[in-house]
């Protein structure tokens, strides 16, 4: 087999070159000399047979051959990047680090409380946490840049493994001086005409698509307003006696005493039982590191066991 006609440095040049649209400035970001990169820019575009860069007094520009070589460059560049992840966690064995997703919208402390006993029980495994939304923890799994992430699961199929952990019960949240407030339970009928506001994270779309659903199922049309912030900071607006929302109930606890004051919690009833958000793990299908191996296996025993 011939040696590839390219090496990862070069790429890698092309890409500061362009981050930074000058030869110059990218010399000085990797602390190379500005002749060393200009001859390797030039031997490169020679063996390729295309011009990458137009070169002016101002800087460096792509050229269209430029822009789709960069393209390209960027997913080897990327590729390597996760090969060499993925092979440094083999490399550790049964021992090593596991680097867990957070979505943003899950409480402080929830998953850390899932994976207290893994840490005790497990001490040669230690972890590295980050945070993010679904979608983009989702990505980094896939693209091997994190062992597993816990999440709001989609409830649509996804090319992720998925291990269900827990579950919340919805509830509706009303101000406390809202006419519903000194009920017990409603049905959504009952909440037909109220104004539902709902986030823009992952969980706000979950509690959305839940709304639309079971209200759909009785012939009813929510009447939503979307707001740009988290689900839990929709919860300072109905305390502000602007609308209502749903909301798991296990969040209320994370609430400041003060705003818990002036809200009040519903159960809302029909004949699917009590509507709820389901939370887990994604990972990798069929592999992952033997660390990692071990600790998706402790969470499902965890959840089996609760």
């Amino acid at each position: 087999m011939r040696r590839p006609p390219l090496d990862l440095r070069e790429l890698w040049i092309v890409r500061e070159i362009a981050a930074h649209g000058s030869i110059h400035g990218a010399a000085r970001a990797l602390g190379y000399k500005q002749s060393s990169l200009s001859r390797t820019l030039h031997l490169l575009e020679g063996r390729v047979g295309a011009a990458l860069f137009i070169r002016s007094p101002g800087g460096a520009t792509l050229t269209p051959a430029g822009e789709a070589f960069l393209r390209k460059a960027n997913d080897l560049l990327d590729g390597a990047l996760s090969l060499y992840e993925q092979t440094r966690r083999w490399g550790n064995g049964e021992r090593g680090l596991v680097t867990v997703g957070i979505e943003s919208c899950i409480p402080p402390g929830r998953a850390s409380v899932l994976l207290e006993p893994c840490r005790i029980h497990q001490p040669d495994i230690s972890f590295r946490y980050r945070e993010g939304t679904r979608e983009f923890l989702s990505h980094l799994v896939e693209m091997d840049f994190l062992d597993l992430a816990i999440t709001t699961l989609p409830s649509t199929d996804t090319v992720l493994a998925m291990t269900p952990l827990w579950s919340d019960r919805v509830v509706v949240v009303v101000p406390a001086e809202h006419p519903l407030a000194d009920r017990q339970s409603v049905l959504w009928a009952t909440l037909a005409r109220e104004t539902f506001l709902i986030g823009t994270d992952n969980a706000g779309h979950e509690l959305h698509a839940l709304l639309k659903r079971r209200m759909t199922q009785g012939g009813l049309h929510p009447i939503v307003r979307h707001h740009d912030i988290g689900s839990l900071r929709v919860i300072a607006v109905v305390a502000n006696g602007e609308g209502i929302a749903l909301l798991p109930e296990a969040w209320i606890g994370f609430l400041p005493d003060g705003m818990k004051e002036r809200i009040v919690a519903i159960e809302v009833l029909d004949g699917e039982g009590r509507p709820h958000l389901d939370y887990g793990a994604i990972s990798k299908k069929g592999g992952g590191s033997p660390a990692t191996l071990r600790i998706l296996t402790a969470l499902k025993a965890t959840r089996q066991s609760v």
